[in-house]
């Protein structure tokens, strides 16, 4: 495969370097850009989407690229590249970089307390925020798994906050079977890898391997929850006189958030209730069971 040995923006005739009118254009168009204010993903991200070729028609565009970019001095000129970039084009995009550089990114409370409770809905792995994929946050599992929706701050959040406004509304959705409910955590998902990497070992230590058993028996009793009804009643109590959405509405009664590998978003509560897309999972089997009785 042919690699590129030339500055992007110039070329070579007759032995010496001039400018590549094309690409000089979009040299350019990026220092413009980011001196606007665009990030170096979504640079690349439109590069690609517009199909402009880097070398050979090859469409190879990412944020590292951009970075070396907009950090070469050569766009300036010199005895062997011809000026592109005027100076004072260059110490701008310099100066925003040093700007962004010192920035550090800060994240509203609601997408903290998410970053703690959302969950793989496949594998049961947190779920991990992506701060900058393409032009925009993702969210995805920290294992690998797929999810066929692209999920972002404002999807996640507009789920919560629809299935809080729900129950808001009609608090028996709250309803659950009064039953013990199995709940895997991260640390269940840790004490089973752990287990898995002893026993693979060539030489097992019994002792280890038994120790490692209770406490992943220690975890997986810690999941399992029992509601009398008396959680639930306080509960609906509470939460129908909310009049107002906020962070510290969600801590206080939201348990889990677990996303499904089709994009659906479930919102576990404390007593355990689930919540998903405006309906109770749990509250069909409690009316079904209140009937039967």
């Amino acid at each position: 495969m042919a690699i590129r040995t030339t500055l992007y923006g110039y070329q070579v005739k007759n032995g010496k370097t001039v400018i590549h009118i094309e690409e000089s254009e979009v040299v350019k168009k990026v220092f413009s850009l980011y001196v606007e204010g665009k990030t170096l993903n979504s640079i690349a991200t439109m590069l690609t989407e517009e199909k402009v070729a880097y070398f050979q028609d090859e469409v190879k565009w990412n944020k590292n690229t951009i970075n070396r970019m907009i950090e070469n001095e050569k766009y300036m000129g010199n005895e062997i590249y011809p000026m592109i970039i005027s100076s004072s084009m260059f110490n701008q995009a310099k100066a925003m970089k040093e700007k962004k550089s010192c920035k550090q990114e800060t994240h509203t409370p609601e997408v903290e307390l998410v970053r703690e409770i959302a969950v793989c809905g496949k594998c049961g792995s947190r779920f991990k925020r992506v701060n900058t994929w393409g032009a925009r946050e993702k969210w995805m599992c920290s294992k690998g798994c797929k999810c066929s929706v692209y999920i972002d701050d404002a999807i996640l959040e507009d789920a919560v906050r629809s299935n809080l406004n729900r129950v808001i509304e009609n608090p028996d959705l709250l309803n659950v079977v009064a039953d013990s409910q199995y709940m895997p955590t991260i640390d269940v998902t840790k004490e089973e890898n752990e287990l898995i990497r002893l026993l693979e070992q060539p030489k097992l230590d019994f002792s280890v391997v038994a120790k490692c058993i209770l406490q992943g028996a220690k975890v997986r009793f810690d999941c399992c929850d029992y509601d009398n009804g008396e959680l639930t009643e306080e509960l609906k109590d509470e939460i129908s006189s909310v009049d107002k959405i906020d962070y510290k509405i969600m801590k206080e009664y939201i348990k889990q958030i677990i996303i499904q590998p089709a994009g659906r978003i479930i919102t576990v509560f404390i007593n355990n209730a689930k919540i998903t897309n405006g309906e109770a999972e749990n509250a069909s089997q409690f009316r079904k069971k209140s009937n039967e009785n």
